[in-house]
């Protein structure tokens, strides 16, 4: 359906477990070469699984169908190893708001990677994501104790989630003027001048917009040594005249000069402040499941309609009954309404 990937499958088994709705999902990453299961896929689920007490068969790489049959969330520490360099940011979209609505704290402790192709970095989901999800009285913190790059992965993370009773809507339209953009530069088993060169390049780039910056240099070194040499950025705009979640990143790679991943980030962040929309386009996909789950009608302006979060209403509407008002096109900046149904935590 639409996007066809693993979001699907993850957002299919989050309503599940919130809602207590057993599922069944056919076809899964049936857009993708080659479709099927893969190891964050897995662990995504099974993770859902645990909290909830939930039941699932047809659990195994490659498996392009599972059923899923949910019980109570409940509190508790828990502990998951993704085994590979696969994200830890889309395991926890997965199980945050599984958390949020269980019946005691949750603490988590995931593997994985934190700084990947194809997903947020997890310093984005801290700094940008769930400062969105607070807003909408969400309770969570994001602890990295060691980043993980690909291939090797071994990232540290923890987690903790408070429960809550009920989701608040959000709205936000803008982010006005723009008074201090924060980030931060990262590097591990590199030169240290490349965490310099990295934040040297977007401070000098976002300058040119106008736009002042601070950006903190980490070079891990000791227990926070990653397994495999990386590095990131992660900008976000940290005081504005009115509230607003919008970030931006850009991952380094073999060849490519820090300079580049600096100027990349930052020439995001601009062309996304430019719209004058109040979420980046990341960020709105991310909102979508919980906006539909809250009380009251949620209104925000995204700089870009994506695919993502596209298929994501779509299965909103699908399991929930939601309707979303959508001012704007695809790949364009619009403006996202919709009436949650006000979910109240029945383990509360």
């Amino acid at each position: 359906m639409m996007e066809g990937g693993g979001q699907l499958l993850r957002m299919a088994v989050t309503y599940s477990a919130v809602m207590g709705i057993p599922i069944r999902v056919r076809r899964i990453r049936g857009g993708r070469s080659p479709p099927g299961l893969k190891a964050q896929h897995l662990t995504a689920v099974k993770a859902v699984a645990e909290i909830c007490r939930g039941e699932v068969e047809g659990l195994r790489i490659g498996s392009t169908e599972i059923e899923f049959k949910p019980g109570r969330a409940r509190g508790g520490s828990y502990s998951f190893d993704i085994g590979t360099a696969g994200s830890i940011s889309l395991l926890l979209q997965c199980v945050a708001p599984v958390a949020a609505f269980a019946d005691s704290t949750v603490e988590l402790r995931i593997r994985g990677g934190t700084a990947v192709k194809w997903a947020p970095p997890t310093m984005t989901m801290r700094e940008v994501v769930w400062r969105a999800l607070r807003a909408m009285g969400f309770r969570g913190e994001i602890n990295i104790l060691r980043e993980g790059f690909y291939p090797k992965g071994g990232g540290v993370v923890d987690a903790f989630i408070e429960p809550i009773l009920k989701l608040r809507a959000i709205q936000t339209d803008g982010p006005g003027r723009v008074e201090l953009i924060r980030g931060i530069s990262v590097c591990g088993k590199l030169p240290s001048h490349v965490a310099e060169r990295q934040a040297k390049s977007a401070i000098e780039t976002l300058r040119g917009s106008g736009l002042e910056a601070e950006i903190e240099r980490r070079v891990l070194s000791g227990r926070e040594q990653p397994l495999s040499p990386g590095s990131y950025i992660t900008l976000w705009v940290e005081r504005a005249e009115r509230p607003c979640y919008l970030g931006a990143d850009s991952l380094g790679e073999r060849g490519k000069k820090a300079e580049i991943v600096g100027l990349e980030a930052a020439e995001s962040l601009i062309e996304q402040l430019k719209t004058g929309m109040a979420i980046d386009l990341h960020t709105a996909d991310n909102l979508i499941l919980w906006c539909s789950l809250a009380e009251g009608e949620s209104t925000f302006t995204t700089s870009r309609l994506t695919l993502h979060t596209a298929t994501a209403m779509e299965l909103a509407k699908i399991i929930t009954g939601v309707k979303f008002k959508v001012e704007g096109q695809l790949n364009k900046p619009a403006k996202i309404s919709c009436r949650g149904i006000g979910l109240k935590n029945p383990n509360l």
